[in-house]
């Protein structure tokens, strides 16, 4: 996800680059499914979901207007300012591993309800559900020196915005 231009808005040629990156996703996602209890193999589906989000090219303001009617954003336009901030003040790529990581974790304390979750299409709330965690961003995540308050409320919205729309792009 590059930062957009101050003047930037979302253009027919961005919100179809968007759309590819969401068809690649889930044109992939299927094969995670015939194997409901494989933690490896959907942990991989989920990275390569979130990577393709967090490295697209624009922020489109549709889209951060549904995350802010999801998840009680405020005015999309200032959403889509503070994650075009967090872009330079916090690495996109430590966000994915972290959500990575997190996710790994809540399905392995799944365990046998693991194939059932995955039956019935549940990924993408468990995805979703982590860009909600209240957690702080590891030291080597933050690429510009700001303090922690800063530094932890730009980490919380470009994890919750890039896990959300990795949800998306999943189902």
């Amino acid at each position: 996800m590059s930062p957009p231009a101050a003047h930037a808005v979302s253009s027919p040629r961005a919100a179809g680059l968007a759309d590819e990156a969401r068809r690649a996703v889930s044109v992939s996602v299927p094969s995670a499914r015939r194997a409901p209890g494989d933690v490896g193999a959907l942990v991989a589906q989920a990275h390569a979901a979130l990577r393709a989000v967090a490295h697209g090219p624009t922020l489109p303001l549709e889209d951060v207007a549904r995350w802010c009617a999801e998840v009680g954003g405020v005015d999309p336009c200032l959403e889509r300012a503070a994650l075009a901030h967090a872009l330079d003040v916090v690495s996109v790529d430590a966000a994915v591993e972290d959500i990575v990581a997190t996710l790994r974790a809540r399905l392995v304390a799944a365990g046998p309800l693991l194939p059932s979750l995955v039956g019935r299409g549940g990924m993408p709330r468990v995805l979703a559900s982590i860009g909600l965690d209240d957690v702080d961003p590891p030291a080597a995540a933050v690429r510009r020196a700001v303090s922690p308050r800063i530094a932890r409320f730009y980490w919380q919205r470009l994890r919750s915005y890039v896990a959300w729309s990795a949800s998306c792009a999943w189902s």
